[in-house]
């Protein structure tokens, strides 16, 4: 024959101590309050300014260096004439460090961006030369230091 068991006496039981137990945690002296536990991250409130605030050099900038944080972007403006056959171009980017970007144009400079996005240390060279092939011995050339934390 089965019996059955009321478990009604049970659960208020299971819910008294419970309640018990939880008042008991949040007792005792508060003097540890301002303790910040292993666990704990402090995210910043804001993006740094030196990540938004992007650098931008011109043909004044050559033989220069430059120092970014990873995520921050390098502006290379040099100006460009888009009647001429020679236009400014890009040498010796090295890959890893700074990520070019696509270059915009107002007719009268064009503006190469890079982002930052590790570590490291790489020149950025320009040379202005024909625009269908790299010159052999370019007359004009930019060169900047980047040196990325």
């Amino acid at each position: 024959m089965l019996q059955f068991v009321s478990v009604a006496p049970l659960r208020k039981s299971a819910l008294v101590l419970i309640a018990v137990g939880g008042l008991l945690a949040g007792c005792g002296d508060d003097e540890s309050a301002d303790d910040v536990s292993p666990t704990t991250i402090a995210l910043p409130t804001a993006t740094p300014e030196a990540a938004t605030t992007p650098v931008t050099v011109d043909q004044s900038a050559n033989g220069s260096s430059v120092r970014l944080t990873v995520g921050q972007r390098l502006l290379v403006r040099l100006p460009q004439d888009p009647d001429a056959p020679d236009q400014w171009g890009p040498v010796n980017v090295e890959k890893g460090i700074l990520l070019a970007e696509d270059p915009e144009s107002d007719g009268a400079t064009t503006v190469w961006p890079f982002r930052a996005i590790a570590p490291g240390a790489t020149p950025v060279e320009f040379v202005y030369g024909p625009a269908a092939q790299p010159p052999i011995e370019p007359e004009t050339t930019f060169l900047v230091q980047v040196q990325v934390s």
